[in-house]
C-alpha cells in the first residue's frame, strides 16, 4: 500500500533547504501495511483504475481516496479516521 509520508524537517542533515524540507511530500510503497481485508480491497481498487484509467479523471482515484481518508498530517498533527 502506498503511504503518504510528510517531512518534518529531522534528521536529513545531507540535505540543505532554507525550511529544512518541513512540509515537503512523498509516497513510499508498504507492500505489508493494513490487514487481509484491506489488501483485499485495495486490489480490486487496483483493477478497476487499470481497466477505466483513460476514462475518468486523476481526481476519481479510489486508491489516492481511501488511503487519504485513512490517515493523514496537518501541520505536525497526526489524525487517523475513527472506524
Amino acid at each position: 500500500m502506498w503511504k503518504l509520508k510528510i517531512a518534518a524537517g529531522v534528521g536529513e542533515e545531507w540535505l540543505t533547504t532554507t525550511n529544512n524540507h518541513v512540509g515537503r511530500q512523498h509516497w513510499e510503497f508498504d507492500p505489508d501495511a493494513g490487514n487481509k481485508e484491506e489488501r483485499a480491497e485495495i486490489e480490486k481498487i487496483r483493477i478497476n483504475f487499470k481497466l477505466n484509467r483513460f476514462k475518468f479523471k486523476q481526481s476519481a482515484d479510489l486508491l489516492m481516496r481511501m488511503q487519504v481518508s485513512h490517515h493523514f498530517y496537518i501541520h505536525g498533527i497526526y489524525f487517523k479516521r475513527i472506524q
